[in-house]
């Protein structure tokens, strides 16, 4: 049994600025904050990708210091505006990822879809509040950082 949930933003600034962001370690630890920070593969984040990509293994570190999730990233698709990660992560069999920034009058929408499939089913009740909320901060960060 699968969780999952759609969450959406509009921004008033131009899609290759939220995009350029979402891309940046420090636009994604920026979402994050100061409740999480990710720990990603050493390197630079690539802009495009021709196929399937495992990046590596991403620490998701409570309050900037205490690792709560590993998350085994791999992009199935990245290309300016979208990106599709599907991974596994310590409590999840598997985790979807797709995000969307497109242009609108006025600036952009960001769009996060999730789905998950937790290790244990009984930890479904648990993970899609949790995971929700965690999307409803980043969203909130982003309108915040755009405003």
């Amino acid at each position: 049994m699968f969780g999952h949930f759609t969450i959406r933003s509009r921004l008033p600034c131009p899609p290759e600025t939220a995009w350029a962001d979402a891309l940046s370690r420090r636009g994604i630890n920026d979402e994050f904050f100061p409740w999480l920070r990710m720990r990603l593969p050493a390197g630079e984040l690539p802009a495009r990708l021709d196929g399937p990509t495992r990046l590596g293994r991403c620490w998701m570190l409570l309050f900037g210091c205490l690792p709560v999730e590993c998350d085994d990233l791999t992009l199935l698709r990245l290309e300016p505006g979208v990106f599709d990660e599907r991974s596994r992560m310590l409590g999840q069999r598997v985790w979807w990822h797709r995000r969307r920034v497109t242009a609108v009058a006025g600036g952009c929408e960001v769009v996060d879809r999730v789905a998950f499939l937790p290790r244990w089913r009984a930890m479904l009740p648990l993970c899609r509040p949790l995971f929700r909320l965690v999307f409803a901060w980043r969203h909130r960060r982003l309108r915040r950082r755009y405003r």
